[in-house]
């Protein structure tokens, strides 16, 4: 049997989360309560992922630090000379805990999110003062040499807030911003769909974002980074660059490991296909399972494809779209 070679990992050590971001597709939550793999069970999937020839993991959550075992976890990979990504929202993100993730040598990035261009923005979307932490932890990790990548998602009243933030962020040495418009509402109960509908920005907003986003990227060159917002010529030259490859779908994603073990090539909730329980083994055999996976995901980049004739598209909330309305 043949197993897919991989690269990098994406982990989510909890579900749990000193917020509770009115958008956040996870539905997260300081009481979320969900299953979770022990330390010794993560600390196998790193020591298999290692094995197996991997070489990059992004430690994320929820928020990561809701785990009192974080850093035992970190000092594995450190151990391992696995390179990684440490995301968090950095509400927790204390003084000791700064120097101590500074500390690691495989620490390549510190990967923190913002709201809005103001902490009180900020807040009536997380419901906490987490803003001028998330500065912080970027102004400690730039003196330190650190890259910080800093993820702005953006709800409807707060789309103009663009430029502000780059503004932000624009005076660190190494520091990229990923701004997203809220697109969706993720993992949302019913209720709480219909009380936060007016954060998702109408997609017939998305030409103007991206049209303002690309000439911002003029002006701050060296901070701007991927929107997910596509036009057509876009997703068409990301496809054709991978359609020689068998693979081409999953070129440009990590595997991914929820915080129960399950394990799947989706970064999104909506997952078409588990492959077991990543604490058993994150071997993947290339099986008939594995490919009719990789054939939905082409299907979903038609789809995508055609959409965006008629307008920009965000690429995530368009392939979750697709694969709701698949048949299980």
């Amino acid at each position: 049997m043949d197993y897919y070679r991989l690269n990098s990992l994406y982990i989510e050590v909890t579900h749990a989360c000193n917020q509770h971001c009115r958008h956040c597709y996870l539905d997260g939550g300081i009481h979320k309560k969900v299953e979770e793999m022990s330390t010794e069970q993560i600390k196998h999937i790193f020591t298999e992922f290692k094995a197996q020839g991997g070489r990059y993991v992004i430690f994320t959550g929820g928020e990561p630090l809701m785990r009192s075992d974080v850093f035992e976890l970190l000092d594995c990979l450190e151990a391992l000379n696995l390179r990684f990504t440490f995301a968090s929202n950095s509400l927790g993100m204390n003084k000791e805990r700064l120097e101590k993730l500074a500390s690691y040598h495989c620490l390549e990035e510190y990967f923190t999110s913002i709201l809005g261009s103001t902490a009180e923005k900020h807040k009536a979307i997380c419901g906490k003062d987490s803003f001028d932490a998330a500065i912080n932890a970027v102004s400690f990790f730039d003196k330190k040499g650190i890259p910080t990548f800093v993820q702005a998602t953006l709800c409807n009243d707060y789309i103009d807030d663009t430029e502000d933030i780059l503004k932000l962020f624009s005076g660190f040495q190494n520091c990229s911003v990923k701004i997203t418009p809220i697109a969706s509402l993720g993992c949302k109960s019913e209720t709480e769909k219909e009380e936060n509908k007016n954060l998702i920005v109408p997609c017939e907003c998305f030409g103007d974002f991206h049209k303002k986003l690309n000439e911002l990227c003029e002006k701050y060159p060296n901070c701007v980074g991927d929107d997910n917002i596509y036009c057509h010529e876009q997703i068409k030259e990301m496809i054709n660059e991978y359609r020689e490859n068998p693979f081409y779908s999953l070129c440009w994603h990590s595997v991914c490991v929820r915080p129960n073990g399950d394990l799947s090539f989706s970064y999104n909730m909506i997952n078409p296909c588990v492959f077991g329980k990543a604490y058993e083994s994150i071997k993947i055999p290339m099986n008939e399972k594995f490919f009719e996976y990789i054939e939905a995901l082409k299907k979903a980049d038609e789809y995508i494809l055609e959409k965006s004739l008629y307008g920009e598209v965000e690429y995530d909330t368009e392939v979750d779209n697709y694969l709701r309305s698949v048949p299980k």
